[in-house]
């Protein structure tokens, strides 16, 4: 039984209760703080966030300006520092988890990073352990057996597939978000321990990211037969009946009193989040139909933009001006 009432799956065959990760892949800033958040009132389902953040730069060298969504420093929240006294515990765990996450999650290393998987690297495989049990550790902690993280790494989402989670599944939510609010939100300040290299805000350089992150969740994410779920962060927002309803089919889990209160603005609490949108710190979250509306760009940035991306942007369902044809969730592959 979990701190929230929860119950939690029963070991598998293996010795390990079996435990559902639900990746949502694509580009940070489309969202998934609001989606995660909206999940995690599941039954047994928690939003863990931003994963690929441990244990750098929240663990080691740590922040202690940094805030989790329940009120506290994440350095004495009574969560996360059970999860790391939980991992330290493990001999080797976090400083093996970190030089995995360098050695194979970084995307110029994706081509050695994809090649090493498809031959079943015991170094590989290794790395997908250490993660699966630091995955292990958070889901223990909140008693969930559903563990939705929104790292967005395509690359990070495939590594979860060389693990057997105990007999669990992982499933991805492609979460879109238009490319001009993503452009938008780009060409403002950076913020945060870990905003990023200068060059990755030139204009030219944020809509080649969108465009790269999103092709290649589509890549590399949509194989496998019921593991596939794309969705629209502006469907959450003005369709949420008919958005959420589709996440509960794929996902099996009922998001009832979830869609509610959407549809009726009511708060959502925010359970432990302590890597993810700075939204988090309000403690809970209500969804706003106006974060719909794409971010005004300038002629010369909306030229850049849909001479760049204007390919994919309007296969996701998006076109130039303020107006957006209406979309339905791709459903699993």
């Amino acid at each position: 039984m979990s701190m929230a009432g929860r119950e939690v799956s029963p070991p598998a065959a293996s010795g390990k209760r079996p435990i559902d990760v639900v990746y949502i892949v694509g580009t940070h800033r489309s969202g998934g703080t609001t989606l995660g958040t909206i999940l995690s009132s599941g039954a047994g389902v928690f939003y863990a966030g931003e994963l690929y953040r441990f244990p750098f730069p929240i663990f080691d060298p740590g922040d202690p300006g940094r805030m989790c969504s329940c009120g506290a420093p994440v350095a004495v929240c009574p969560f996360w520092a059970g999860v790391r006294a939980d991992a330290e515990a493990r001999p080797g765990l976090l400083p093996e988890l970190r030089r995995g996450q360098k050695r194979f999650e970084a995307w110029r290393r994706a081509p050695l990073t994809l090649l090493r998987m498809t031959r079943k690297d015991p170094a590989i495989q290794r790395h997908a352990e250490r993660m699966e049990e630091f995955l292990r550790i958070v889901a223990d902690r909140a008693g969930a057996s559903v563990v939705v993280e929104s790292s967005y790494s395509a690359l990070r989402g495939m590594l979860y597939r060389q693990t057997d989670l105990g007999g669990g599944r992982v499933r991805f939510i492609h979460l879109v978000r238009d490319g001009r609010s993503f452009f938008g939100s780009e060409l403002g300040p950076a913020y945060g321990t870990h905003p990023g290299s200068p060059w990755q805000r030139v204009p030219p350089a944020i809509v080649a990211r969108w465009t790269a992150f999103h092709t290649a969740a589509i890549a590399f994410c949509s194989r496998g037969k019921g593991t596939y779920l794309r969705l629209r962060f502006e469907d959450v927002l003005l369709r949420p009946k008919e958005s959420l309803r589709a996440v509960q089919a794929f996902l099996g889990v009922d998001f009832s009193e979830a869609i509610r209160r959407v549809e009726e603005h009511q708060p959502i609490a925010m359970n432990h989040i302590c890597s993810a949108n700075r939204a988090r710190l309000a403690g809970s979250l209500t969804v706003r139909p106006e974060l719909a509306a794409p971010s005004p760009l300038s002629r010369a940035h909306s030229a850049l933009f849909w001479s760049m991306a204007g390919w994919l942007a309007l296969a996701l369902g998006y076109r130039p001006g303020s107006r957006q044809k209406t979309a339905v969730p791709v459903p699993p592959a």
